[in-house]
């Protein structure tokens, strides 16, 4: 029986996390750790994980609409949570383990922002893996989703004036390094709330009210060119914001047009490995870099570390997709049947 799942999804999904994997492999790993040999380009474009930030907002507006917003961001929390609590803790030990004395390793301090997610807004701490400055943005944006939605911020009128707002005020407010200059505190809650980044949710926004024809496709193309030079206004990096751009097209494609066919016969391993992209995200940097590092141990170059990196990291997140995200929602969504029967009505409606 074919499967329902759109395939094009799939597709954009494990473009956007590979795009991430390859760059910290190619790229940032041997500037990092220069022992690990020459870099595979000559620059980062740092693309997927903005373009995995604006597909999260885009099934936001998907799912947000179909019941109750408390049922919905439990949900989203027990998916997501989780899973990047324990690769936090897998990160920091393995690293703590195994990595090599010249590496800066994590300390137990940076083990307990990590896990609190207040690495933003402490800087005595540092992230154990580099990417995980979206899982704070991500929970921000289910957080508000599910308060704004029943207060009315889905009539048209409301969504377009903020998605403008959203994607302009925040380069109004640094131009000219106006966030640098200003205190330290003013740094962490720009830093630490995402504002700089709140263009890419308001893409994601804008793909979807595309998708259901309630704005115009230059309406979308103004908004995507916004974002673009947003992006660059906030970063100085323009290779990444225009290859941002571009992937922000091939979202458009499959946000609106039929099912990308061309794809079933490679079906079963884009599903897989879409299936487990959110445990290749979690894992892929730090974890990776480490497994480069024994490879080179071993006398194998750089083409070979990467492969072996990629596959690794694969495998890591297939455990860690199968063994907890998946156990781990289950058993969350399922907790409400208590709380119900302790009285707390209002959480027992939680149950899928």
């Amino acid at each position: 029986m074919a499967s329902s799942r759109r395939l094009s999804w799939d597709v954009v999904r494990v473009v956007a996390v590979f795009a991430v994997v390859l760059s910290h492999t190619t790229y940032e790993g041997p500037v990092l750790h220069p022992e690990l040999g020459e870099p595979l380009g000559h620059h980062p474009f740092q693309v997927g994980a903005s373009v995995l930030l604006v597909i999260s907002a885009y099934f936001v507006c998907v799912t947000v609409r179909k019941g109750p917003t408390l049922p919905w961001l439990w949900k989203r929390i027990s998916r997501v949570l989780p899973p990047y609590l324990v690769a936090v803790l897998a990160t920091y030990t393995l690293l703590v383990l195994f990595g090599p004395d010249n590496w800066i390793l994590p300390t137990p301090r940076d083990l307990w922002g990590n896990l609190t997610l207040i690495v933003s807004l402490d800087p005595t701490v540092r992230l154990i893996d580099g990417s995980y400055w979206t899982l704070p943005l991500q929970l921000m944006a289910f957080v508000a989703a599910a308060l704004l939605w029943p207060r009315g911020m889905g009539s048209p009128s409301r969504i377009t004036v903020l998605l403008w707002v959203m994607t302009v005020a925040p380069v109004i407010l640094q131009w000219n390094d106006q966030i640098l200059r200003s205190p330290l505190v003013v740094q962490q809650v720009w830093n630490g709330f995402g504002f700089h980044r709140l263009q890419l949710f308001a893409i994601g926004i804008a793909l979807w009210l595309w998708s259901q024809r309630r704005i115009s496709a230059v309406h979308l193309g103004a908004l995507l060119v916004a974002t673009v030079y947003a992006q660059y206004a906030h970063t100085s990096d323009l290779p990444s914001a225009l290859g941002i751009g571009a992937l922000l097209i091939l979202v458009a494609f499959a946000a609106r047009g039929r099912d990308w066919l061309v794809f079933t016969p490679i079906r079963r391993p884009i599903q897989f490995l879409a299936k487990i992209s959110f445990g290749i995200y979690l894992l892929n940097q730090e974890l990776g870099y480490l497994i480069a590092y024994h490879l080179m141990r071993l006398g194998l170059g750089r083409p070979e570390q990467v492969v072996g990196a990629v596959g690794g990291v694969i495998v890591l997140a297939w455990l860690l997709t199968r063994y907890v995200e998946q156990p781990a929602y289950r058993t969350l969504t399922q907790l409400v049947v208590p709380l119900q029967r302790l009285g707390f009505r209002a959480i027992g409606r939680l149950h899928p």
